[in-house]
């Protein structure tokens, strides 16, 4: 199979990828330093350009969730796929105001990302913008350290567990 691949993935990488590509759910069990972020890339790149999704959030702990945007996306994303991307803060500022909602607006052929920490769950407004994203796209859910929702009885495990199932594609990691 032939993709345009930003970076070229690993044998270890393209084997996942293969294997995982067109799954719904999909749990990228590996070991730090694999790459699983550039795997997860790959699927939403693939699956948008197979107009499967129009967009994703991914979920990650408060100091690594921002890294999405400023390293794993300039980094991975075919330069094809145009994009906007809104950023979750408690107190956000007016140019990431304007970002988030620009995700809620409709006729868009862009691919849609949320970036969330997983901490923000404890807020009501942090769930309402999660499931707003979700009932509005076609999207995949990924949860980056996805070992930070470990706890079954934790109520932002709990919570991002139920509302996750409204994403068309998930994938913990």
């Amino acid at each position: 199979m032939q993709y345009p691949f930003k970076t070229k993935p690993y044998r270890h990488q393209l084997d996942c990828w293969l294997r995982q590509k067109d799954e719904r759910v999909f749990a990228l069990l590996a070991e730090m330093g694999t790459g699983k972020s550039k795997m997860c890339i790959d699927t939403v790149a693939y699956l948008y350009d197979k107009g499967k999704i129009n967009g994703l959030v991914v979920i990650a702990p408060k100091g690594v969730y921002r890294n999405w945007a400023h390293s794993e996306f300039p980094a991975h994303l075919p330069d094809h796929i145009r994009y906007k991307l809104g950023i979750w803060d408690a107190n956000p500022n007016k140019a990431e105001q304007e970002a988030l909602a620009a995700l809620f607006r409709p006729g868009d052929e862009d691919l849609h990302i949320l970036l969330i920490n997983v901490e923000a769950f404890v807020t009501e407004r942090a769930r309402k913008v999660f499931e707003g994203f979700l009932i509005g796209h076609n999207a995949m859910c990924a949860v980056d350290e996805s070992t930070t929702i470990k706890n079954p009885t934790a109520l932002r495990t709990r919570l991002i567990v139920k509302l996750g199932r409204l994403a068309k594609y998930r994938r913990p990691r």
